[in-house]
């Protein structure tokens, strides 16, 4: 007749003691039972056949008291369920552990930290450190430590909901936009079967907005003379003029370097690495210099002729570096410019007047350093339309100057 087991009682496991040759085993049926061990430990451990061979088993289930009896008996009744199943209890254990193992590591900040690497060769650092600034700033310390396999379209809506209530759409879009990304990467590496977050964006109305506005080249006279008029640094208003005249980007401008200008030629060479990044990559620019870009440089070769960049930063610090490229941006907003014209938008002055004179799209574009073509036209058709530029660029600085004329910005 088989021995009636007596269930334990939470007395029985409190007071229970190792006892040297004595009975240190507790049954409490099922195959649970309690472990004494001479260093004073009690140990929840269960006996089970095992489905595959038939063989004894033992498996620890945890401690006691940090385990109660009511928990080691629902643990020992989720065991008999796999048992019937057929699953072996240790095996599937072990898995889930090494599941969650897995989770613990591949956190949303963990697999960002992997998407960085990967992007730094891609993009501009300065866009790296931005980016991932935001991303420190609005998304880590929400979803950070979050398994991204927990990460679903309604968490990350939720929490870029902030953002949404204090106005800042298109810094809401943006992160959402990033978060794709490293979900995406994600999917790439095979830590996510799919990007549930694709249509987070959908859920927040993207408002329309005008990126770079900017004033009809008819305006311009009026713009030059607030200029002129303006209380900021002299080299700002050369600044402006240049960035005015060379129709590049305000990064590109700002950066210009006394080695870059060929004064015999008239042209400025603008690096690779210090032009705008598209998906066929970065291409050199070279820019024909009006006589009114030449005699900027000219007016400015005795002020910082000595110095790296033409458009130095007098800040102190051990490496030289350029003003900052949002300078102009900042001097227009002073001036009462705010949506109306951004130093970016300096080039769409420049495009629309180039386009009411009837310059051929091709020679227009190029002034822009806008690529004209698809990646394998551009391979055949190696030429940045430098000569053909130069009438163009010297019409565009003729005009410029005669808008400013009587304001003294050109004197």
């Amino acid at each position: 007749m088989a021995r009636i087991i007596q269930p334990l009682t939470n007395t029985q496991t409190e007071k229970a003691k190792y006892s040297e040759g004595g009975r240190n085993e507790l049954n409490d049926g099922g195959g649970l039972f309690l472990q004494l061990t001479p260093a004073g430990s009690k140990i929840w451990r269960i006996r089970y056949d095992n489905p595959a061979t038939g063989k004894r088993t033992k498996l620890t289930l945890g401690n006691y008291p940090e385990l109660s009896l009511a928990q080691a008996r629902t643990k020992r009744e989720e065991i008999r369920t796999l048992l019937v199943q057929g699953i072996d209890p240790k095996f599937y254990l072990e898995q889930a552990k090494a599941e969650q193992v897995q989770k613990l590591n591949n956190t949303f900040l963990s697999i960002a930290e992997q998407w960085r690497k990967k992007r730094e060769n891609e993009i501009k650092p300065l866009t790296m450190q931005k980016n991932w600034r935001r991303l420190e700033m609005y998304l880590f310390p929400i979803l950070g430590n979050y398994p991204v396999t927990e990460i679903k379209s309604p968490l990350l809506i939720s929490a870029v909901k902030t953002l949404d209530e204090q106005g800042y759409n298109d810094t809401l879009h943006r992160m959402i936009n990033l978060a794709n990304q490293i979900l995406d990467y994600a999917v790439t590496i095979g830590v996510l079967e799919i990007n549930p977050c694709y249509k987070a964006s959908d859920a927040y109305h993207r408002k329309t907005q005008i990126n770079n506005p900017a004033i009809h080249y008819s305006e311009l006279p009026s713009l030059i003379q607030s200029v002129a008029n303006a209380r900021c640094e002299k080299l700002t208003k050369y600044l402006f003029k240049w960035e005015l005249l060379s129709m590049v980007r305000p990064a590109e401008a700002v950066s210009v370097e006394w080695q870059e200008i060929d004064f015999n030629k008239k042209l400025w060479h603008i690096p690779a690495e210090k032009m705008k990044k598209v998906r066929t990559g970065a291409f050199p620019h070279i820019v024909p210099l009006s006589r009114q870009m030449i005699r900027i440089l000219e007016q400015l070769r005795p002020i910082t002729g000595t110095q790296k960049f033409v458009f130095p930063s007098f800040t102190r610090g051990s490496q030289p570096k350029p003003m900052s490229k949002e300078a102009i941006a900042n001097a227009l907003r002073k001036m009462g410019y705010r949506g109306k014209q951004t130093a970016h938008g300096l080039r769409t002055i420049g495009r629309t007047y180039l386009e009411d004179q009837m310059t051929d799209h091709r020679i227009a574009e190029s002034c822009l350093s806008h690529k004209i073509g698809d990646k394998t036209s551009r391979t055949y058709a190696r030429t940045d339309y430098v000569e053909q530029r130069r009438p163009a660029m010297q019409q565009w600085g003729d005009y410029v100057e005669q808008c400013a004329k009587g304001t003294g910005l050109f004197d």
